[in-house]
Parts: structure tokens; C-alpha cells; sequence
């Protein structure tokens, strides 16, 4: 018989955002756009970029916003998602994220060649987590 439920796990370096949670599917922000997962999905591995990872437990439809990592799909229908950060919806300070943002932005777009390309990247990488956040907070 088919399975019609996954185990979804996401993990931080700080410990478990979620553990263990039973979802009929989960979508992942991958390099080429969003990924969706249901049971019995071919076993891979791939990158994870800064966005949102939305799945249904129960009732409840759930958001989290992710920075960059890993999502593995296994065969026993299990979906572990090991990222640099996580926060739920309701850890999220949208009007902080917004002004961080803006700040962020304007260090990017007044970038002529002043910063380094490690500074550089470090400002994209933030820059996307913090859009991942924004976009977590609406419906």
C-alpha cells in the first residue's frame, strides 16, 4: 500500500526547528525554484537557498523561513531539511526585516568596488535571508 504521509524533519546548528513532524508534503526553496515533496518521492539530495518551507501539520498551514543548506529525501519517505537558520512565522519582527533590508540594500547598490567579494557575498546572503523572512510573514 502506498504511503501517504512523510516525516519531516528540519534542523539548524542551534538544534531542531522541527522534528519528527508527519506532513502529506512539504515545499522547499531549491537553486532552481520551489521543490515539492509527497511520499514515495526518488531519493536525492540538493541545496537549499534562503526562502520559505511551507507544509500542512494538521489544520494548521505552516511557514518557516530558511537560510541556505541541504534537503535530503530518503527512501523510508523521510524529508530532513539541514539549514544554516531557521525562524518560525512567529519569531519573525517583519518591521525589523523590512529596515535591515533597506540598510542592506543600499550597502549593495552603493558597492563600487569598495567591499570585497567575501564582504559582497556575505551582504547578498543576508539580503536573501531577510527577504525569505519577509516573505514568511505573508499570508
Amino acid at each position: 500500500m502506498a504511503e501517504t504521509t512523510i516525516q519531516l524533519d528540519i534542523l539548524t546548528p542551534l538544534g531542531p526547528k522541527r522534528h519528527g513532524v508527519v506532513v502529506p508534503g512539504v515545499e522547499v526553496p531549491g537553486l532552481l525554484g520551489e521543490l515539492g515533496v509527497l511520499p514515495e518521492h526518488v531519493p536525492f539530495i540538493t541545496p537549499v537557498v534562503p526562502g520559505v518551507v511551507r507544509f500542512r501539520d494538521g489544520a494548521e498551514s505552516v511557514r518557516i523561513a530558511v537560510g541556505a543548506g541541504f534537503l535530503e529525501v530518503t527512501r523510508d519517505n523521510r524529508v530532513v531539511i539541514l539549514v544554516e537558520r531557521a525562524l518560525e512565522v512567529s519569531e519573525i519582527d517583519a518591521g525589523k526585516a523590512r529596515e535591515d533590508l533597506k540598510r542592506v540594500q543600499a550597502e549593495l547598490s552603493h558597492d563600487l568596488g569598495s567591499i570585497d567579494a567575501a564582504e559582497h557575498r556575505k551582504l547578498v546572503t543576508e539580503q536573501g535571508w531577510l527577504e525569505a523572512q519577509i516573505r514568511a510573514t505573508q499570508p
